[in-house]
């Protein structure tokens, strides 16, 4: 397993505009996914505006990411370090509504947001090295 993200990382590397790719699929599903609690809200607890914000917010970054993949040619660290700087917003402003909202929240609400954090801060950290490089 540890051998296929190495491999993951080394492909990213030699073709830093993949990650862009990477980050659309990852915004797409968590708008999907959103969307989905939306319709499930009393089993997450998380309040609809909340989730509409934070969705609307999921699919400006993949439109944003897609772009960026399909039609930036040049000058992609820039461009990353926009998605940087949005993603970590987003986590973080997705932080601060579970604790706004924490007594709503019911445990998978909870397991979930948390999860998204850290995924979405693992491709944070992903694509700084890269920025780094």
């Amino acid at each position: 397993m540890l051998n296929r993200v190495s491999i993951f990382l080394n492909r990213l590397t030699a073709n830093p505009q993949k990650i862009f790719l990477v980050d659309a699929f990852g915004a797409l599903l968590t708008t999907i996914s959103l969307f989905g609690i939306i319709q499930l809200k009393k089993y997450f607890g998380m309040p609809s505006k909340a989730l509409y914000i934070l969705s609307i917010t999921a699919f400006c970054l993949f439109i944003y990411s897609i772009s960026c993949w399909r039609f930036m040619r040049s000058n992609w660290k820039l461009f990353l370090g926009v998605l940087i700087a949005c993603n970590s917003l987003y986590a973080l402003g997705s932080l601060g509504l579970v604790i706004f909202h924490f007594e709503k929240l019911t445990k998978l609400g909870f397991i979930y947001f948390l999860l998204e954090s850290i995924i979405i801060g693992i491709i944070v950290r992903i694509e700084y090295k890269l920025y780094s490089n």
